[in-house]
């Protein structure tokens, strides 16, 4: 079998599992607010559409797999982030329908994760996630001593692109990413509120808009 024949097998076989990810995460009790698009008309929620400007829902990212709209797995992968992005966006932080899109956005990272690592879903252009999110700190880094010869700082994209490549990391390969963060980058790692020891908040969180 070709180089490109076995390339696309792969590509096929990551977008048949990422059909049976969608199918189970739809078969959970709770994923009733996710599985089809937001009813804003019959809900009053007339800010919706202005506030989100991409609807999505696990029942179009099924028929798009279905009806094979997706090239790639990374391209389905990008719709259902949306799903929980837009959740979060519209409902107040620490809200139920705000945690449960934080829930359900962990379970499928954890589960793209194995996916991403034994198939091409299409995005290994970018080379292992460590090696990305590494590459993206000492770039970084690089652009904050070069500031005197007129570099540019980082783009939004190149920072987005960090922010989602954390996702992927192993808990080794996400201390070595945050120990580079602390050394050239500290005021991106978020400290514990006032009043919680680190025993409480066991979250660290990386503020990627911080990163120059």
């Amino acid at each position: 079998m070709s180089t490109i024949d076995n390339e696309r097998g792969t590509r096929k076989e990551a977008l048949r599992r990422m059909l049976k990810l969608v199918n189970s995460l739809l078969a959970r009790a709770d994923s009733g607010p996710f599985r089809e698009p937001v009813d804003w008309r019959a809900l009053e929620l007339y800010d919706y559409p202005q506030l989100i400007k991409k609807m999505m829902d696990l029942g179009t990212v099924k028929r798009k797999l279905e009806r094979q709209q997706y090239t790639t797995a990374e391209e389905c992968a990008d719709d259902i982030r949306l799903i929980w992005s837009n959740c979060k966006t519209y409902n107040a932080d620490g809200s139920d329908f705000f945690l449960l899109a934080e829930s359900f956005s962990k379970r499928f990272e954890d589960r793209y994760r194995k996916i991403r690592s034994e198939c091409d879903t299409g995005d290994q252009k970018l080379g292992p996630p460590s090696a990305v999110a590494a590459s993206s700190v000492g770039s970084t880094s690089t652009s904050t001593k070069k500031d005197s010869i007129g570099t540019e700082p980082p783009s939004l994209q190149r920072r987005t692109q960090f922010g989602a490549n954390l996702f992927y990391l192993s808990g080794m390969e996400l201390g070595h990413v945050i120990k580079q963060l602390e050394l050239k980058c500290p005021k991106s790692l978020q400290s514990p509120p006032a009043g919680v020891t680190s025993q409480e908040h066991e979250q660290l969180e990386i503020d990627v808009d911080q990163i120059d």
